[in-house]
């Protein structure tokens, strides 16, 4: 085993040992998983506070504490004993104080977010890495708003404005739960601007682009080659693709039906699979798991997105940059250039049909199913026509 290094993907396959055990994860040296006989695995980290040896434990335990986590930990804990604290009585501190910032912080997580948010381990990797370490000495009630656009300053100095703005929404959230609660009187954030201007992205994928990308997720294999197919199939969103169970999906009536907790939006979405899709998901491997797309033998859903498009990129020529949520767009694009009508498609993208009309929630969940089912198959047949003519011209 390397002493530095450790990867994600070594920590999710550590096997457990008859006794407990501690694998260097560094970098930052002095960061260990610890792996227990029962199978459970956590963190500490491992130093010398004015000579003397100290073990912190962190609080929580993998895989909710990821690897990437427990880095951003161990990296904030050596930052206090560069200023000659001791990361460990700052831990007893924090447990005596309720009203810290970290405290606060792991509360609106446990209660608010990770109930409710699926992308809830980017906004605690946000949280861990970008602003507690700078508020860890602060009480909530002590963050000001000169606070917030110091760190937000920070950030957008390092060359991450993106990342800035994203920092500041899950502020903003935070704080406006820390004053439903009674805990603040207003929020620090409120009437704060996202530092950096976005630009929306356009960039569609030609039909000969798409071709070329489906060619090559062939030999990518299972789970991304046929995640990135059905990806281009269904124009459905990534993490919905990625998180997709085999209880939602009724191969007999050729429906997957996300149920609202899984959908942006928020409500149930039926997506008609095309014989295209049926396919791609009969000859998929079967796992005791609930997940189709998975590493873990369906346990958790398949990770990993930008070093599997990473791989595709390799195999492929296109020139301009793309991105994953491209694949969607494109889809659209293309559908609508066949004439599938702008109410049809909102209903296939599980776009707000508004309001006006006043049509119920049942309706609208059932809004158009066969002509999104018939759109749908048009473009699966166009699809595979279109990977069949590259594949004949690559023979030629």
């Amino acid at each position: 085993m390397k002493k530095e290094g450790l990867t994600a993907k070594q920590v999710q396959h550590m096997k457990p040992d008859s006794k407990r055990v501690e694998v260097p994860a560094g970098p930052p040296t002095g960061l260990y998983l610890i792996v227990n006989p029962s199978g459970k695995k956590s963190w500490a980290l491992r130093y010398r506070w004015r000579g003397r040896p100290k073990k912190l434990t962190f609080a929580g335990s993998y895989p909710d504490l990821s690897l990437a986590l427990a880095r951003a930990e161990a990296q904030a804990a050596l930052a206090d004993l560069q200023r000659d604290i001791d990361p460990a009585a700052v831990k007893v501190e924090e447990e005596r104080e309720p009203d810290s910032a970290r405290a606060v912080a792991n509360e609106w997580l446990d209660r608010y977010v990770k109930p409710n948010t699926r992308t809830w381990p980017e906004v605690e990797r946000i949280l861990n890495r970008e602003v507690l370490p700078s508020w860890k000495d602060k009480l909530i009630t002590e963050i000001g708003r000169a606070d917030v656009l110091r760190l937000l300053d920070a950030i957008v100095d390092s060359g991450r404005p993106i990342l800035a703005n994203r920092t500041l929404s899950i502020l903003k959230r935070w704080f406006n739960w820390c004053v439903e609660r009674g805990i603040l009187e207003v929020s620090p954030g409120s009437g704060i601007r996202p530092p950096a201007k976005e630009k929306s992205r356009e960039r569609v994928l030609e039909t000969a682009e798409l071709a070329e990308i489906w060619k090559a997720t062939e030999s990518l294999g299972f789970p991304f080659g046929q995640y990135f197919q059905l990806l281009i199939l269904t124009a459905q969103r990534r993490s919905e693709i990625a998180q997709m169970r085999w209880q939602d999906v009724d191969l007999g009536a050729a429906l997957w039906t996300l149920p609202q907790e899984a959908t942006k939006a928020g409500r149930i979405h039926d997506v008609p699979l095309s014989q295209a899709a049926l396919e791609l998901l009969e000859n998929l491997p079967r796992f005791d798991g609930p997940f189709l797309f998975t590493s873990t033998g369906g346990k958790r859903p398949v990770s990993g997105f930008s070093k599997a498009k990473k791989a595709l990129d390799e195999k492929i020529n296109v020139e301009a940059p793309w991105r994953i949520h491209d694949l969607r767009r494109s889809a659209a694009t293309h559908m609508a250039k066949t004439n599938v009508p702008p109410h049809v498609l909102a209903a296939i993208l599980n776009h707000s049909p508004g309001t006006a009309q006043g049509i119920t929630a049942i309706y609208n969940r059932f809004r158009y199913l066969e002509e999104r089912r018939e759109a749908l198959e048009a473009w699966g047949e166009h699809l595979l026509s279109l990977t069949q003519e590259e594949a004949k011209a690559v023979s030629i």
